[in-house]
């Protein structure tokens, strides 16, 4: 796994270097997604079902797991660098986010919900095969209606992968944008992760309860993805993300006194944040990428998002030292009664409210002074 996390951060910019030096009569992007999407499908399903003796799986699963990465950085930075290409507007790109974050959100408590289900009654290998031809299918239908720029709007200029970390990186713009975004998302992912702890060695819930408070961070997210795109589209995109970082900070703050209704009202602050960051985080990109553009007559999309999953990346390893620090520190030792010493409840209580507090602090000050024009209101 760790071979595999180096492999993923360093095929972002790769990847994004080689999509915006690509190419061809039917545009940049498009042809990855096509061509890649139906072996993408392919590789998952062989994850799931080895084709090798029991003493070769070890070399088989980090092979299958690489090349897995391989496939899915090539389609999913492609397809979602066509967002800030094909929608211009504040209007178009609000309108566009919301029933796109909506089905990831569906996507995601389908993803939760039916593995279990799924191999519990047919195996490993008919679940990947069912949710391999569902992605497979979900990336080719997503190419109905996808457009590029055509290539005499797009400049020849080809920068080098270093050129272009270079240019890229000391564009203030972006390293405000790249912060934010990387303490943000550090956030929403140790929250979850403690989240089961939490559960389990502080409130003493059951595994039933715990199910019903995710649901509600996922189902509150759901419900405001459109009232934050009307909102986004009349108070724009900096004042929105201030807010979505001060709605997260006091979906917090019931952590720190532990209380089994008080934890589903942060759950609901907690999804409302979740909800305008989803629409958010690529609205601010692509004005970025909007910024970029007009400074050097020349769309970069596959290098930006390749530098943002590189740096987003390195959030697991921090989420991890964070877990690693505080567990060891309380002498944390599991068991299947829920007994806790006071110090381990509250680490507990720091991993899931202090520390991202303070992660949260630092995005709302870095995003403060966010200089980065807005999108337009109409199409130039």
């Amino acid at each position: 796994m760790t071979i595999q996390s180096i492999w993923h951060a360093i095929l972002n910019p790769v990847i994004g270097q080689i999509s915006d030096r690509t190419r061809t009569l039917y545009g940049r992007r498009i042809p990855y997604i096509a061509v890649l999407s139906i072996p993408l499908g392919v590789i998952f399903f062989l994850l799931w079902h080895p084709i090798v003796p029991l003493h070769s799986l070890t070399i088989y699963f980090l092979v299958m797991v690489l090349l897995f990465d391989l496939f899915y950085l090539a389609v999913v930075l492609n397809w979602t660098s066509l967002f800030p290409e094909m929608f211009q507007t504040i209007a178009e790109r609000t309108q566009a986010q919301s029933p796109r974050q909506m089905v990831g959100v569906i996507a995601l408590l389908i993803g939760v919900a039916a593995p279990p289900l799924l191999y519990s009654h047919w195996g490993w290998s008919w679940m990947g095969a069912i949710l391999g031809i569902i992605g497979t299918l979900g990336f080719l239908l997503s190419l109905h209606g996808s457009h590029e720029v055509s290539f005499s709007q797009q400049s020849r200029q080809r920068l080098s992968l270093f050129a272009s970390w270079h240019l890229l990186t000391g564009f203030k713009g972006f390293r405000r944008f790249l912060l934010m975004n990387f303490l943000v998302q550090l956030t929403l992912g140790l929250v979850p992760a403690v989240l089961p702890f939490y559960a389990k060695y502080v409130l003493h819930i059951s595994h039933g309860m715990l199910s019903l408070l995710l649901a509600s961070i996922f189902i509150t997210a759901l419900i405001v993805i459109t009232p934050w795109g009307h909102w986004i589209r009349q108070k724009g995109s900096h004042l929105s993300i201030r807010w979505t970082i001060i709605l997260l900070f006091m979906g917090l703050i019931p952590f720190l006194v532990p209380s089994r209704w008080g934890v589903f009202a942060a759950a609901v602050l907690l999804g409302g944040g979740l909800g305008g960051f989803l629409v958010l985080a690529d609205l601010l990109m692509a004005e970025v990428i909007d910024m970029d553009a007009q400074r050097g007559n020349i769309r970069r999309e596959g290098i930006f998002y390749g530098i943002n999953g590189f740096i987003l990346r390195l959030g697991v390893s921090v989420q991890s030292l964070f877990l690693y620090i505080v567990l060891h520190s309380t002498h944390f030792r599991p068991n299947a009664a829920g007994h806790a010493s006071v110090s381990v409840e509250n680490g507990f209580r720091i991993l899931i409210s202090l520390i991202p507090m303070i992660l949260l602090m630092v995005a709302y000050l870095v995003i403060r002074h966010h200089d980065v024009p807005e999108s337009q209101s109409s199409t130039p």
